[in-house]
């Protein structure tokens, strides 16, 4: 009986995911736009529904969602065009991906340990390849913008109710048994099982929200949603998320175009007056900081994996020591034996399993140690060729929509790289997906022809469906080149 009851709950098990599945297949060749957000949110919750169902395998949501995308939107693109869209950045995430498979296989890492681990730092770049594959149009931002506004206020919804009953939503969805506190106030998560995952999110969408203002239109509502967006990022006490943000936010609107003077003016008077106000937290934070990596250099994580990080990359120059083998999730999970070499296991937070907290609180260490110094340029170097289009976009498109999302993409980036110095920001949940796959719209949006439609403030036509980007010439073929180099450059080429 046990075993008809097993084999009926399989079958059953089979069927639900089987049509899940074809119901998916169906909404990404009907409504691929829609499944896109779906699988955006399906990435940035992944650790939260693990956490909730105590089912490790959930865990994995954000992997599933970025296969699933992977498969549905290169194929629905074969099948609309026969083409697939490329740009230079994915070059060199290829050689990044084979300079740590090549590590792999001269240190003898195994298998299924080179596959998890290489997928890690992929898996951010590939969600924006296949987001790229969709026809995104200027008509489409503004749906964007208000499926971007919805999920904001759902999250600050949520904080709002973990600021009232911070235990017992700790209890609920938080990643450990007793609350996060700095200063005795309750650091606050929202939807996320972890303060850290409400503090990035919240910055990307202070910073996304600050810059439609200045680029699109000012508003009430995104006046409120810009202020309560940056109190969420605050009261997440994060310093890096803070620090990230303000470091960004003053940074991009130095750089956009338009009149300064106000500007500069106001941060000439207004930077000292907040420092005279804040001094006495400000000095405790910095002093705490230092004191936190300073006290003790050898036992603090993200220094002294930094410190060995870079070893190991000289140790096994040219390449590196292996997908999986060092500072990423994968080398924590399975417990990698260069951290036995190393001595890890007798330090606070490095040891194996539950006592290895602190084994992924930082990035670089991890593509400079595992696919050497060459690889983590070639992964840096791919950073940097996925803003290119995004920066131009910014300064040069004639839309207000486009100028946003390029604004977009590159302060992402930018905040990211930042915080990327002390957590693993662009491989893990809810926050790494959101800037590749803003990367991957704007080389849709270079690309895709008729992308020059103008709104009633803009002066030229909106038909044009042939007429390339301004900033962008023309190759033969018909792709756009936003490279400044002519057609080998084509962010908008087609692979046969």
């Amino acid at each position: 009986m046990a075993e008809v009851a097993a084999t009926a709950t399989a079958v059953v098990a089979v069927a639900i995911c089987a049509g899940s599945l074809l119901v998916l297949i169906t909404a990404a060749f009907l409504h691929p736009k829609v499944t896109a957000g779906v699988l955006v949110i399906l990435t940035m919750l992944s650790q939260t529904i693990q956490t909730v169902t105590g089912a490790p395998a959930m865990g994995y949501f954000d992997e599933v969602g970025v296969l699933l995308a992977l498969a549905l939107f290169v194929g629905h693109r074969l099948y609309v065009h026969g083409t697939v869209r490329w740009y230079p950045a994915m070059w060199f995430f290829v050689a990044f991906a084979g300079l740590g498979l090549v590590s792999s296989v001269f240190e003898a890492v195994p298998l299924a340990v080179t596959a998890t681990g290489a997928f890690l730092f992929l898996k951010g770049p590939l969600f924006g390849f296949a987001l790229a594959q969709l026809d995104w149009r200027v008509d489409d931002i503004p749906r964007v913008a208000r499926f971007g506004a919805g999920v904001v206020i759902f999250i600050l919804i949520t904080a709002l109710i973990n600021a009232a009953a911070p235990s017992a939503w700790n209890s609920f969805i938080g990643r450990v048994s007793t609350v996060s506190e700095r200063g005795g106030m309750s650091s606050l998560t929202g939807p996320f099982d972890h303060p850290v995952g409400l503090g990035t999110t919240m910055s990307m969408a202070f910073l996304a929200v600050l810059l439609y203002r200045h680029l699109v239109r000012k508003t009430w509502f995104n006046l409120g949603l810009m202020v309560a967006t940056g109190l969420a990022c605050i009261a997440a006490f994060r310093r890096k998320s803070i620090a990230a943000a303000t470091v960004t936010a003053i940074g991009m609107r130095a750089v956009l175009p338009g009149h300064k003077a106000m500007y500069y003016t106001a941060l000439v008077i207004l930077v000292p007056v907040a420092l005279i106000l804040a001094w006495e937290p400000l000095t405790a934070v910095v002093q705490g900081t230092l004191q936190e990596y300073t006290a003790n250099v050898s036992e603090t994580a993200r220094v002294r994996m930094t410190i060995d990080g870079f070893a190991l990359a000289l140790t096994a120059f040219p390449f590196g020591v292996g997908f999986g083998r060092f500072a990423s999730f994968t080398a924590s999970d399975n417990y990698s034996p260069l951290y036995e070499d190393l001595g890890y296991q007798r330090i606070y937070g490095m040891g194996p399993g539950e006592l290895g907290g602190f084994l992924s609180d930082t990035f670089w260490p991890a593509p400079i140690a595992e696919t050497g110094l060459l690889g983590a340029l070639c992964y840096a170097g791919a950073l940097y060729l996925l803003c290119v289009p995004a920066w131009r976009m910014m300064r040069r498109a004639n839309h207000s929509l486009l100028r946003w999302v390029g604004a977009v993409t590159v302060a992402w980036f930018v905040t990211l790289t930042v915080e990327s110095v002390v957590a693993p920001v662009f491989v893990s949940p809810p926050m790494f997906a959101l800037p590749f796959v803003a990367a991957g719209m704007c080389a849709a949006l270079v690309a895709t022809s008729g992308t020059e439609q103008d709104g009633e403030d803009e002066s030229a036509s909106a038909g044009g469906s042939d007429t390339p980007l301004p900033w962008a010439g023309a190759s033969q073929d018909g792709t756009i080149d936003v490279s400044g180099q002519g057609a080998s450059g084509s962010v908008g080429g087609r692979v046969s």
